[in-house]
């Protein structure tokens, strides 16, 4: 296997560059969620998902950390989305990545739609500019790793890791703001495609398990707008990326358990 991409997408940004950089690359395209701790044999290895705060979200540093690369001294490269700033969102991914005896060869950061709904009105403003420029940008980072380029140094700074430190400490697990209003046709999917399994179906009425990683996928993705956080979404924009379906943003979600994929597979 020449060269495979993982990716983690809750809106569908990232996996819309994913999508394009696999096309381009003729590469094998993987869900994070899904392929935790399986084998990979591949020389060379990508990694595509959102920033969180100038970070990773915990579903990428989980993978990483029990990835099992198998190839000595693989290509890895990485594109990281952004609603505005990324931060040291590479830097976070390479100082992850050496603590598996790994390095970042390349990465871009790739501004697109911001959706982060619980803090502001997804920006949907001049949303297909942004789109069809950070599907240019998943064109170039493809041809440059095609020829194999290598850039950097990723630095995650003193100030990156404050402002993640936001997520870890006041965002991560916390979901008591979420409420579910009467709308809700109880079709499930918040359930399926929520990467953290905080949510599961009781009384025929979504709850939450307090270990929410804040993708806010359940909130753009309900069809009838009925999740809501707090009492600020009740008059946002629900937001997806328009070439990714919730069924393609649902097939990323889940286990390898869920799937019945084994941990001793070889990609």
């Amino acid at each position: 296997m020449e060269s495979v991409i993982y990716y983690f997408s809750a809106t569908g940004n990232s996996l819309r560059i994913a999508n394009i950089m696999a096309e381009r690359m003729d590469g094998l395209l993987l869900p994070m969620s899904r392929y935790k701790g399986t084998k990979c044999s591949s020389r060379q290895i990508g990694l595509v998902f959102p920033t969180y705060f100038w970070g990773v979200p915990r579903t990428v540093a989980e993978f990483v950390d029990e990835m099992k690369v198998e190839a000595d001294n693989p290509y890895v490269f990485a594109a990281a989305t952004c609603g505005g700033l990324a931060g040291g969102v590479l830097g976070h991914l390479d100082a992850l990545l050496k603590k598996k005896g790994l390095h970042l060869d390349y990465g871009i950061t790739i501004p697109s739609v911001a959706n982060f709904i619980e803090e502001y009105n997804p920006k949907t403003r001049s949303a297909d500019r942004k789109l069809r420029e950070a599907d240019e940008m998943a064109e170039r980072a493809s041809a440059e790793v095609i020829a194999a380029r290598r850039n950097g140094p990723f630095g995650f700074h003193v100030w990156d890791r404050m402002f993640y430190k936001l997520y870890t400490d006041y965002k991560l697990n916390r979901d008591t703001g979420f409420h579910v209003e009467d709308t809700c046709v109880r079709c499930g999917i918040c359930q399926r495609i929520c990467p953290s399994r905080n949510i599961v179906l009781k009384n025929e009425k979504p709850e939450f398990q307090h270990r929410c990683e804040h993708c806010v996928a359940c909130i753009n993705c309900c069809p009838q707008q009925a999740i809501q956080w707090k009492h600020a979404t009740q008059k946002r924009v629900r937001y997806r990326n328009p070439g990714v379906s919730v069924h393609d943003i649902i097939e990323g979600m889940g286990s390898a358990r869920d799937s019945f994929i084994s941990k001793d597979r070889d990609i």
